[in-house]
């Protein structure tokens, strides 16, 4: 201990204090809190075209490792979609997607006005069923328009928002939910033609869109347009077109108050010693028990959508996305280089 007499008092109470808090740390076995695993229902239906799909899935077990199993989707249930005039379509499993069920019937549609019911049988005998969901009218989008800006941030520093202006009706309770995705077309070069033998540029193209819940009621704007609300942010990596496709769709009372719920809780900050955030509940539960709940909702709305092209001919501005933009052409095959792409035009390109 000779080498402590050089050392100042202050450091040498420092020194015991840190010994006394290691000596105190000692292994604590937690109890598992294991959760038995809950319907997880995802889907709805529309007045557009069908078909229409639902996913099934069960929640994983919680571990003290804070770690989720993936979710197992449900195979073998009998799944059906009927209204309140008692029509009905059964939905068939998809193999190729685990867990997911759509209609096959091209004469079942969603129609304005009329309530619709999600009915699922499980293999082991449970049937869970949604409360009657309305499908309600939404008024058409009227304008949907970009403006250039240059206050992103990194690669995505220059681009455009999208916005969009639309008239809500008067004197009647509307509820909206928002949906933007984007597609830009994107290159590849080094791609082996098998027939000519010579190295070939390709093209694919990229989707982004909103991830984000957008949702708003209308008690503050009734009767009133909704002007230059954002849609959606589309970086500009190139000179070139870039489409954008908007959906509108109306929500009822309950839905909208399950995505609002939905988005409190993907926002939600706190510590470690808050406690957990509760599952939000949806609409579906056991016949037999109304107080079993799965997780999720099955929604009815009518949708209105808009495309938008973006072309840029402003000469400046050009010159500025050129600046900003990728200097080269990647080699490889496009839809292995870039994600989230196809190389399949989009619809309205």
């Amino acid at each position: 201990m000779r080498f402590i007499k050089n050392i100042p008092r202050k450091f040498i109470s420092a020194i015991l204090l840190s010994g006394l808090l290691v000596s105190c740390i000692r292994e604590i076995d937690l109890a598992l809190r294991v959760e038995n695993p809950v319907l997880v229902v995802d889907g709805m239906i529309t007045d557009e075209m069908p078909p229409y799909n639902v996913k099934l899935t069960y929640t994983g077990v919680y571990e003290a490792s804070n770690r989720i199993n993936e979710n197992q989707a449900v195979s073998g249930a009998r799944v059906t979609i009927s209204d309140d005039q008692g029509l009905k379509t059964q939905l068939e499993q998809v193999l190729e997607e685990p867990g997911k069920y759509q209609t096959n019937d091209p004469q079942y549609w969603g129609r304005v006005g009329r309530s619709y019911t999600l009915t699922v049988e499980l293999p082991n005998g449970e049937v869970y069923e949604s409360s009657p969901e309305k499908l309600m009218a939404v008024p058409e989008i009227d304008k949907l328009y970009s403006e250039f800006t240059e206050n992103g941030s990194g690669d995505q520093r220059v681009g455009y928002n999208v916005f969009m202006d639309t008239k809500d009706p008067k004197d009647a309770p509307n509820y909206y939910r928002w949906q933007a995705i984007g597609y830009r077309m994107r290159l590849a070069t080094g791609v082996l033609n098998p027939f000519s033998g010579a190295m070939e540029n390709k093209q694919c193209w990229q989707s982004f869109k909103k991830e984000t819940i957008d949702i708003e009621t209308d008690v503050d704007f009734d009767g009133n347009t909704i002007q230059k609300r954002l849609m959606l942010y589309s970086p500009a990596y190139s000179n070139g077109q870039y489409l954008i496709e908007v959906s509108q769709m109306s929500l009822s009372r309950e839905v909208y108050q399950f995505w609002r719920r939905m988005n409190e809780q993907l926002t939600r900050t706190g510590s470690i010693f808050d406690p957990l955030p509760s599952p939000v509940e949806g609409n579906i539960s056991l016949k037999t028990n109304p107080n079993k709940l799965a997780l999720g909702y099955f929604g009815a709305s009518a949708v209105s959508k808009k495309r938008l092209i973006i072309f840029e001919t402003d000469e400046a501005k050009r010159q500025r996305i050129e600046v900003s933009s990728q200097p080269f052409i990647p080699t490889g095959g496009c839809t292995n280089i870039f994600s989230g792409t196809t190389p399949f035009k989009p619809s309205g390109w």
